[in-house]
């Protein structure tokens, strides 16, 4: 791991046997990049950090202030520290750079004879160039033998083993689904402040932690994170942790794609599952494959159509809102299958329990869903739950599966507050969607309301609501008055408005019928223009 030469290093080289360490000791660790001969005193963009500089002290010589003006441009350089000859221009140094020096743990070295600058300069080159390419030649070698490794394994634990062991410090992996692998393993305890630490130390520079993201088709799937306070990390550990995380995006994606051609080659079979094509046997067979054996009482499909925000519309992320319905409708005895398909995703839902409970277990899950609202996904504005027809058998799941999609059709056209998520619920309006595809309503809804609705308009009254209302209330008149918000006498008014706009008869049983189916494809004809 020593691919570095500190300030410390440089004292122990040959040419430095009379140089003399006269100020910042405490900064003897500092890191040197190159060497460079500087005698001027305006650093501007000269030096960019880590060089150890030579000088002679030409630059500045009988004045001790320019001295101190440079130092102060060296420290904020953040160059490694200053070799100074003395003897031909500078006889000694002041004790205001000395005390600046130390405060700042910037090493000041002296030499009291005259030495070689090109010969310092050629022997700390050649030895910064030798430790550059023993760095590469070792990192060729572990990238090269990890790859070998990438290829026959079949758990990314063992590619964040082979670099724990090749740095030998603490290696955090934290996964974006909040996953936290150690090497070497630690106890909850221990785990708990190590990530703690780590994610204080990420608001704040630290030689002995570094990160590296992982990731995966532009997006970030993990993090790793090596750890060690007994000594700081330098550019190979950086190098050997981007090479590692480029190797676990390797792994990641080949098991990304070997999962993406399982589940296209499940959701084709699920599809023509729901089209119909399978055959009982096929489907008990194909069932035993997720270890199915139990009885199953029928099944039901559910659409899911969701509403996206333009900023997501074409790039939705649905794999929490697939975690979530399949959780809740598995604690309420369903197994769950999902077909996704963009902004329609469909679940195939096996009931375990009793077919006789399907309804109320199925609108539990549903309004624990809209409870938690909103999935916690900003990409996911709202969306619509429409269930198919129950099956007993399920080669006929293809029956709730059409039902499913023309319940998500009638939904767009029930009026405001009108919830119903089941087909079996639909009741008139599966007749309304029915007859509206064959022939038009205009005509039954003007010979029976136009009436009601000529005179709404001419004298700005709401009969027709009063209308609706009294047939709900089964022509109860205080409930009705209760429900518009009338005394009795007022009702009673309108009663007779009513009667007359319609006929006495109004409130017989087949005239009644087709009044309140005419008032249905009213509101339906509303929502659809």
């Amino acid at each position: 791991m020593k691919y570095r030469i500190s300030m410390k290093d440089v004292l122990n080289r040959k040419h430095f046997d009379s140089a003399k360490v006269i100020a910042g000791h405490n900064g003897m660790n500092r890191l040197v990049k190159w060497v460079h001969v500087f005698e001027m005193i305006d650093v501007r963009s000269n030096l960019k950090g880590g060089e150890l500089v030579l000088s002679t002290g030409f630059g500045w010589k009988d004045d001790d202030g320019l001295f101190v003006h440079l130092l102060h441009q060296l420290i904020d350089r953040k160059v490694a520290g200053i070799c100074i000859e003395l003897g031909s221009f500078v006889h000694a140094i002041s004790d205001e750079a000395l005390s600046i020096a130390e405060e700042n743990y910037f090493p000041i070295i002296v030499f009291e004879e005259e030495v070689s600058f090109v010969e310092i300069t050629q022997d700390i080159h050649a030895n910064l160039i030798n430790h550059q390419y023993e760095l590469i030649s070792n990192l060729e070698d572990y990238a090269q033998r990890l790859n070998k490794r990438v290829l026959a394994i079949d758990n990314y634990f063992e590619i964040l083993k082979y670099l724990q062991q090749y740095v030998n410090c603490q290696l955090v992996y934290i996964a974006k689904d909040h996953k936290v692998v150690t090497i070497p393993g630690l106890r909850e305890v221990d785990r708990e402040k190590v990530i703690s630490d780590l994610n204080r130390r990420s608001k704040e520079q630290s030689k002995h932690v570094i990160k590296q993201p992982v990731h995966v088709f532009d997006r970030e799937f993990a993090s790793i994170y090596l750890v060690c306070n007994r000594r700081e990390f330098g550019e190979f550990e950086s190098l050997l942790l981007d090479r590692t995380a480029t190797a676990l995006a390797q792994y990641l994606l080949r098991e990304l794609y070997t999962e993406e051609k399982r589940k296209a080659k499940e959701t084709e079979w699920l599809v023509e599952w729901l089209q119909g094509v399978h055959t009982m046997e096929e489907i008990r067979d194909h069932l035993t494959h997720y270890k199915i054996r139990s009885e199953i009482s029928g099944a039901i499909v559910l659409t899911v159509k969701l509403h996206m925000s333009e900023s997501q519309a074409n790039n939705p992320d649905i794999t929490y809102l697939n975690m979530l319905l399949h959780n809740i409708f598995d604690q309420n005895g369903y197994f769950v299958f999902p077909v996704e398909k963009r902004h329609l995703l469909t679940f195939i839902l096996l009931d375990k329990k009793d077919g006789e409970e399907w309804k109320p277990r199925l609108k539990k899950g549903i309004d624990r869903l809209r409870k938690i609202s909103m999935l916690h996904d900003s990409s996911i504005e709202s969306f619509q739950i429409a269930g198919g027809k129950y099956v007993k058998r399920l080669d006929q799941l293809w029956e709730s599966y059409e039902t499913a999609q023309e319940t998500l059709g009638i939904q767009d056209k029930l009026p405001c507050g009108n919830e119903k998520y089941f087909y079996d619920d639909m009741h008139m309006y599966r007749l309304i969607s029915l007859v509206h595809k064959h022939s038009s309503l205009d005509s039954l809804v003007h010979e029976y309301l136009e009436p009601i609705i000529d005179y709404d308009e001419k004298h700005h009254t709401n009969l027709l609501e009063t209308l609706r209302v009294y047939l709900a209330c089964n022509g109860s008149k205080k409930e009705t008055a209760s429900r518009v918000f009338v005394v009795r006498q007022t009702l009673y008014h309108r009663l007779e408005k009513l009667e007359m706009l319609l006929g006495a008869d109004f409130m017989e049983s087949e005239k009644r019928q087709v009044i309140e189916f005419a008032l249905l494809a009213h509101e339906y004809q509303e929502t659809i223009h």
